[in-house]
């Protein structure tokens, strides 16, 4: 008997040690397999939202195009008219939003909860609906301007991005990087030779207003980058919160709906209470009865422009949250040469295709593919330090 229990002890050893490496084993593929989903979904929402942002804009731009081809020769729209159309299509963000908290059975808000405080994203969400009032504002400006030179001047939001991401987002520009925006800064620099069938032209640009107008276009871009910066900066905090809480996953793209119908809820509510002090709401009563192809037309363009922008904010909110505001700001710029194609497509007895057009494109595609490039490698550097 004093033998036995030496020989019983050296059987059980190896069935406990036998488990513990399958194990082990078991769980390396499940966890390469739930990060190859993740890059996956990535790229997915990276695609989707490319071609929101890029098909809002172009809808949008030639809805604009049609309604100053069909005005009543009248060159004064109204101040505050084209920024409500950027923010009041939000009710339609509502359905897929409530959608997602029924097949959830989620009961609360992602920006909401976490370890954010109430102060925090009271101050955050007044900056936000602050900056985009003045995006959409300033961005008016364009009506009062050369076509030409609000293009050039606009871009500069580029520039304004790059600073501001260095500063605010900690981002680390690379070499493809800066020739992304190089080449995009190019695209947006060579759509201004182009011409915007319907968009205004001042030949009465006078001094007295020059700088004025020109100071209001820079401030425009500088919002629309500040607008950019601090809605990523919104969307790490979240993912930071989520990524140290062990009762939470990683925050899905529902939080860029969020963030979009409550910005967009103040900045309407600011907007009519403007309009309907100002006194703007009968000038648009004017404007429907004199355009040219009927009410009927004036309320579908308008429509229209409301839904384009809001699908055109789904894509760029999206790509900030997927990406970064700097990548965000590519794609919008480099859409530009899009539209310009498309409206001599479109109003081809206004304008034609020329040389400008094509540089514009080719610079363009090439900027997008460079960040495209940017994003795949350090995807691939990611995966080679994990398996590492």
């Amino acid at each position: 008997m004093g033998h036995n229990q030496p020989i019983q002890s050296n059987p059980q050893e190896q069935f406990v040690q036998i488990p513990l490496n399958i194990e082990h084993r078991l769980t390396t593929p499940i966890s390469l397999t739930s990060e190859s989903n993740q890059r996956r979904n990535k790229w997915v929402t990276i695609i989707i939202c490319t071609i929101l942002a890029v098909t809002g804009q172009c809808i949008a731009r030639l809805l604009e195009n049609y309604y100053f081809l069909h005005r009543n020769l009248s060159r004064h729209r109204g101040i505050l008219t084209q920024p409500l159309l950027q923010v009041v299509g939000f009710p339609i963000l509502i359905f897929p939003f409530l959608l997602h908290f029924l097949i959830k059975k989620q009961k609360q808000l992602l920006i909401f909860s976490g370890g954010t405080s109430f102060k925090q994203l009271a101050i955050t969400y007044s900056c936000l609906c602050i900056y985009m009032f003045c995006q959409a504002f300033f961005f008016n400006v364009r009506n009062q301007i050369p076509f030409r030179v609000f293009t050039l001047i606009y871009t500069t939001q580029l520039l304004f991005t790059l600073i501001l991401s260095t500063c605010y987002n900690k981002i680390k520009f690379n070499r493809w990087m800066i020739i992304s925006l190089i080449l995009a800064v190019l695209a947006g620099a060579f759509t201004l030779y182009t011409f915007s069938a319907g968009s205004p032209i001042y030949d009465s640009w006078t001094k007295s207003n020059k700088w004025g107008t020109i100071y209001v276009a820079l401030c425009a871009a500088a919002f629309f980058s500040f607008l950019l910066c601090v809605i990523r900066q919104v969307f790490e905090e979240v993912i930071s919160i989520c990524n140290t809480s062990t009762n939470r996953k990683q925050p899905s793209f529902v939080v860029v709906l969020e963030l979009i119908i409550f910005l967009s809820l103040v900045t309407t509510i600011i907007l009519v209470a403007a309009i309907l002090i100002s006194g703007e709401h009968h000038n648009m009563k004017k404007e429907m009865d004199r355009f040219t192809k009927g009410e009927i037309a004036y309320v579908r363009t308008m429509v229209g422009q409301a839904v384009a922008w809001q699908i055109y904010w789904v894509g760029i909110v999206g790509l900030v949250f997927a990406v970064s505001a700097v990548f965000s700001n590519v794609i919008s710029v480099c859409t530009w040469p899009i539209v310009s194609l498309l409206v001599v497509c479109f109003y081809d007895k206004y304008d034609h295709f020329d040389v400008f057009r094509g540089i514009a494109l080719g610079a363009a595609a090439l900027s997008v593919a460079c960040y495209i490039y940017i994003i795949h490698k350090e995807k691939s550097d990611g995966d080679d330090q994990s398996t590492s």
